[in-house]
C-alpha cells in the first residue's frame, strides 16, 4: 500500500546548537521513506542564530522548508505556522517532533500503518506497551505520568500520551483544527477540538529520551500557570 506523502514540522526556540544534527539526522532517515516528504523547520524567533543556522543547511538538504516567525509566539502558535505551511505545500500529513533531536526519526515508521489506513490523529506515547521514559528526573516522571492518567479519566478517552508533542496529523483534518493556545497546553486544546469534529486516533509507542540541557534548555516550564492551564482543559471538557 502507497504510504501517504508528510512532512515533519520542527518548532524551535533558540536551538542553535540541536539544529543542524536533528535536520542532518531527520534527512538521512527520510531519504529511505518511499514517498514524498519535506522538513519544515519554524524558526520561532530565536535569538541565539538558529534561523542563520538553517539558512545554511537550505543547499545542501533541498526539501527544507523554513518558516521565520519575526518574534517568539510560543509552542502553539509555531505549530499553527507549520501546520499552515504544510497544507499549503499539498502533504497528506504533518509529523511533528521536537527540534532538540531527542525523538529518534526512526519512529516515524510506526505512523505508516496508520497513516495509510487514514487515521486522522496519531499519537506517540510513553505510557502505553512499547513506550518508554529514559533519563528524566523522577519527579517530572511522576507529574507527567500522573497528569497523563487524568487526563485519560477525565477525558473519557483510551489515549495514554496527551501531553507528548510527537503526533501525526491528516490534512483534512488539519484544515478544521482552529486552537488558540500559544503554549504547550495546545496539545490538550487540539485533542479537545478533534473530538468535537469527530476525529480518529491511534497511538505508537516510542522511547523519550531527556536532552542535555549544558546544550540548550527545554523549554517546557513545570509552574503552576503552567499545571492550571492544562487542568482547564480536562475540567472545561
Amino acid at each position: 500500500m502507497k504510504i501517504p506523502s508528510f512532512c515533519v514540522v520542527l518548532p524551535m526556540y533558540n536551538e542553535r546548537p540541536n539544529a543542524a544534527p536533528c535536520i542532518q539526522k531527520l534527512t538521512a532517515f527520510l531519504q529511505k521513506i518511499p514517498t514524498r516528504t519535506a522538513i519544515i523547520a519554524v524558526d520561532d524567533g530565536s535569538v541565539d542564530g538558529t534561523l542563520a543556522e538553517l539558512r545554511g543547511l537550505e543547499s545542501a538538504i533541498p526539501n527544507l522548508i523554513i518558516e521565520a516567525r519575526s518574534q517568539n509566539g510560543g509552542y502553539g502558535a509555531a505549530n499553527r505556522t507549520g501546520f499552515a505551511a504544510a497544507l499549503r505545500e499539498g502533504f497528506d500529513y504533518a509529523v511533528v517532533m521536537d527540534g532538540d533531536g531527542t525523538q529518534d526519526p526512526t519512529y516515524i515508521e510506526g505512523f505508516v500503518a496508520p497513516m495509510q489506513a487514514g487515521t486522522d490523529l496519531i499519537k506517540a506515547t510513553r505510557y502505553a506497551r512499547g513506550g518508554r521514559v529514559l533519563g528524566v528526573d523522577q519527579r517530572r516522571y511522576l507529574v507527567s505520568w500522573v497528569g497523563n492518567r487524568l487526563a485519560r479519566i477525565a477525558l473519557r478517552s483510551n489515549l495514554t500520551d496527551y501531553t507528548n508533542g510527537f503526533r501525526a496529523i491528516r490534512s483534512s483534518l488539519l484544515s478544521r483544527l482552529e486552537t488558540h493556545e500559544t503554549g504547550f497546553v495546545v496539545l490538550l486544546e487540539e485533542i479537545r477540538v478533534a473530538r468535537r469534529l469527530r476525529a480518529t486516533f491511534a497511538e505508537v509507542p516510542y522511547t523519550l529520551t531527556v536532552r542535555d540541557n549544558r546544550v540548550s534548555a527545554s523549554k517546557f516550564s513545570y509552574s503552576w500557570r503552567v499545571y492550571f492551564n492544562y487542568l482547564k482543559y480536562l475540567l472545561l471538557w
